[in-house]
């Protein structure tokens, strides 16, 4: 009966100790034509999540991160959602890669009050703030990326852009910053195609843009894409400047597209040439330490996705930390961080800021014998 007695009390303890583990909830698409992003997502996550755990946790507890795989789906994620909030009681969630996918699933996040630090780089997803009042970013959003492509599109003289964009919500809401911002840097947009996510040869769209009068040609567009577009691009023998959109800066791009993406031009995080930053920049040493524990981990170098997740992640517990696991608290910590080094970004949240990602975090870039480097001005 003794020897009974202490059994149980034992797996009471154990299970106590379990239910104070700290749940926080991913939507990372670890399938579907997201993958490529969704995989390194979740990599980067479970590494944030592992590095707190090693150092003791956050205020002595645990945290447990448990992803639900929506398939690239819309609808798949918002039931996603909806389990981790109702049946695993997260305290907040890493939301998906998808621009398309954080649409669908901001509703179901602002009706439960749990906070959502989304990975689509797409501003409409936070906007308008008092609206969305429990959904952050963590990706360099399309405007503060496109101000950076504007800038050196100045600074090489050019005045007149083609766009090509996916048909997706990444692509279209790209566009529809990218016309916005334009007329600012004395750039005029002198055509615009669109393509299908799915499209395998997008020539027709590039051969009008080689008709026209423009400078250089703007492709805004996720996955396969953007290798199909680029390799369309040289084969067509167009010679002015391929600017990419920052979902670019990925190995399976650089796979994909080979020798036709030497030369190209993309805003960016630093992750890939943190060796050339200045040794006082302040993301210098979190890159590195990122870097060096991630091809540990996983024994490969981590793509710009990757570090998106890990920054969400570790914007989430930060704030868990200060807060607790109140949700509503952890989105007041979470809209009151400043000063945040994260890999992809410093971050700074405000009540009329709910993007965090400064414009400082950007560099471009281009590439040369199927590498990344820091691009020149001129």
């Amino acid at each position: 009966m003794k020897r009974f007695t202490a059994l149980a009390f034992a797996l009471l303890v154990s299970a106590g100790a379990h239910a104070q583990d700290i749940k926080i909830g991913g939507l990372l698409e670890t399938s579907g034509f997201v993958a490529s992003l969704g995989q390194p997502g979740l990599d980067g996550a479970m590494l944030a999540v592992e590095q707190v755990n090693a150092a003791g946790g956050i205020n002595g507890r645990k945290v447990q991160f448990v992803n639900v795989n929506s398939e690239s789906d819309n609808t798949k994620t918002v039931s996603g959602a909806k389990r981790l909030i109702e049946q695993e009681k997260v305290v907040a969630i890493v939301g998906p890669m998808s621009s398309g996918s954080s649409f669908a699933v901001v509703d179901t996040i602002e009706k439960a009050k749990v906070p959502m630090i989304a990975n689509g780089a797409s501003r409409g997803i936070v906007l308008p703030p008092e609206q969305k009042k429990f959904s952050f970013l963590a990706p360099l959003t399309d405007v503060v990326v496109q101000t950076a492509m504007l800038k050196d599109m100045q600074a090489k003289g050019i005045k007149k852009i083609a766009i090509l964009n996916s048909d997706v919500a990444f692509g279209t809401s790209g566009r529809d910053s990218l016309e916005k911002l334009v007329g600012e840097y004395g750039v005029q947009i002198v055509g615009k195609e669109t393509f299908g996510n799915s499209d395998t040869d997008i020539s027709p769209q590039l051969t009008k843009i080689r008709g026209s009068d423009a400078q250089a040609t703007v492709v805004w567009a996720t996955g396969p894409g953007l290798a199909i577009s680029t390799k369309n691009h040289r084969a067509l023998g167009i010679k002015t400047p391929l600017y990419l959109a920052h979902s670019a800066n990925d190995f399976n791009y650089l796979r994909l597209a080979g020798d036709s993406a030497n030369g190209v031009l993309l805003p960016s995080s630093k992750l890939y040439v943190t060796g050339s930053l200045a040794a006082g920049d302040a993301q210098k040493p979190v890159v590195e330490r990122f870097v060096r524990d991630y091809e540990k981990k996983y024994g490969k170098l981590p793509a710009t996705f990757a570090g998106n997740g890990y920054d969400a992640a570790m914007l989430l517990m930060e704030a868990i930390r200060k807060a607790g696991t109140d949700p509503v608290a952890v989105r007041d910590a979470i809209e009151g961080t400043k000063n945040h080094v994260g890999v992809t970004a410093l971050y700074a949240y405000a009540p009329d800021d709910h993007f965090g990602t400064r414009p400082e975090s950007v560099v471009m870039l281009t590439v040369k014998a199927g590498k990344f480097e820091l691009a020149s001005a001129q």
